[in-house]
């Protein structure tokens, strides 16, 4: 019984320790992919970042290309997961909270982000697979959004395949920066900043309203 009991523990410690490694090894390469580009980097620099020799991160991924995937499915784009309770969203404070929530990335995140930026770039298998299809879903998402909301009459009739194309634009536009290294991630306060413009803008837009229209809640 003892056996028994303690197999399926050592199991545990053991598959613990293999997924410790592997985020070891993903950490470090998405640290170095980011840094000098997919096609510079080489096992053996991931190896020696991850502390440990090439042919044991061998044990864990079978080449270099795999790490790269693996980084990619790792990687939780920030406004998909903001858009995963799209369709309760009712009110203008809470569109910004979903764009605030959308900006929200970590210091232990950017490296990931920043791989993935700059590989979909150049590798149409990662910009096919972890790029397209995550803005696909996105897209639905907020198309969906836009559309029952026009059916109800709090928004005006528009195309609802474009608008959400050009809501994933903004956010594009104005966290790419970060992304690439170019500026620093935006504090909570920035955040917040970038969120309220980006709400403004898609239901408000740039015209010049009276005072009657121009109301915190006004949706145009």
């Amino acid at each position: 019984m003892a056996d028994s009991i303690g197999q399926p523990e050592a199991e545990s410690r053991r598959q613990r320790r293999i997924n410790r490694r592997r985020r070891r090894i993903l950490e470090a390469a998405a640290v170095i992919f980011a840094e000098n580009g997919y096609a510079n980097t080489t096992t053996k620099a991931i190896a020696e970042a991850a502390d440990m020799a090439e042919g044991t991160l061998y044990n864990y991924f079978a080449s270099k290309r795999d790490i790269l995937l693996a980084v990619a499915r790792e990687t939780e784009a920030p406004m998909e997961l903001a858009v995963l309770e799209v369709a309760d969203l009712e009110e203008r404070a809470a569109m910004i909270a979903m764009f605030e929530m959308a900006f929200s990335i970590s210091e232990t995140q950017l490296p990931f982000m920043r791989t993935l930026v700059s590989e979909a770039w150049v590798d149409d298998g990662i910009l096919e697979d972890f790029v397209i299809g995550r803005m696909g879903r996105i897209q639905d998402s907020l198309q969906g959004y836009i559309a029952s909301r026009i059916a109800t009459g709090l928004f005006r009739p528009v195309d609802p395949a474009l608008c959400a194309r050009m809501a994933i634009g903004l956010f594009g536009a104005l966290i790419l920066p970060a992304f690439r290294g170019l500026e620093p991630l935006p504090s909570a306060p920035a955040r917040r900043a970038l969120a309220e413009a980006a709400v403004d803008l898609i239901l408000n837009g740039l015209a010049a309203k009276d005072d009657a229209q121009a109301s915190p809640g006004h949706i145009a």
